[in-house]
C-alpha cells in the first residue's frame, strides 16, 4: 500500500464497488506524507480527504475527529522510529551506543513530522509504539550494568533532556544533542 500526496490523489469510483475500499490504514497512509509536508497545525480532514479523492466525512467513519486522527498518526510516526532503530542495531552493539542510536532516530524522526513531538510528550497517552522505545533504552541501560532502579532514574533524566531539546529551539549544532546524551550516561556510570 503506497503513500499519495495532496498532488496525487488516490483514483476512487463513486458509486458502486470501489476498486480500492476505504480502511483506517488507508486514510493514514495517505496523511503521512501531508504532515510531514504540513506539520501538525497543516493537516485537515480535508486535505487527507482530498488525497484520497474523497470527501471528508467519509473519513468520519473511521476516526471520530481530527484529534483522534492526529492521535493515529503520532503513534505511527513513533512506531516508525522502533522500525528504523531495529535496522540500525544489532546484537554487538554497545550499551551507550544503543542508547544514543534510539534517541537519535527519535530525534531525526519527529523533525520530518512537525509538531509531532509537542503533541505526544506533554500529554503523555499511553502509547504502544513509545513504550516499545521506551523500554528498547532500559533494557540498553540493564545492558550497560545499571540495576532496575537506578536504569528507571536514568530513563527519566533521559527523558527530561530529550524532551527538552525536543520541545525547545533546536541549537544549530546538532551533534550537542549527542553529546549531551553521552555526558549524561557518561556522569551516570561514576
Amino acid at each position: 500500500m503506497g503513500t499519495t500526496t495532496s498532488t496525487e490523489p488516490i483514483k476512487r469510483n463513486r458509486g458502486g464497488t470501489q476498486p480500492l475500499p476505504l480502511t483506517r490504514s488507508a486514510i493514514l497512509d495517505a496523511a503521512m506524507p501531508l504532515l510531514e509536508e504540513h506539520g501538525i497545525d497543516g493537516l485537515t480532514v480535508k486535505s487527507v480527504a482530498d488525497a484520497l479523492g474523497i470527501s471528508s466525512p467519509a473519513i468520519y467513519h473511521y476516526v471520530s475527529n481530527r484529534d483522534d486522527l492526529l492521535d493515529r498518526l503520532c503513534e505511527r510516526v513513533a512506531a516508525e522510529v522502533n522500525r528504523n532503530v531495529g535496522h540500525e542495531l544489532d546484537d554487538d552493539v554497545a550499551w551507550d551506543d544503543g542508547v544514543v542510536a534510539v534517541l537519535l532516530e527519535m530525534d531525526r524522526t519527529f523533525a520530518r513530522y512537525p509538531g509531532v513531538a509537542a503533541r505526544v510528550l506533554p500529554t503523555r497517552r499511553k502509547s504502544r509504539a513509545e513504550a516499545e522505545s521506551t523500554e528498547t533504552v532500559r533494557r540498553f541501560l540493564i545492558l550497560g550494568g545499571f540495576d532496575e532502579t537506578v536504569a528507571d532514574q536514568l530513563l527519566l533524566a533521559l527523558q527530561n533532556l530529550f524532551g527538552g531539546w525536543l520541545l525547545d529551539t533546536r541549537p544549530a549544532n546538532p551533534s550537542s544533542l549527542e553529546r549531551s546524551i553521552r555526558w549524561l550516561l557518561r556522569g551516570a556510570r561514576r
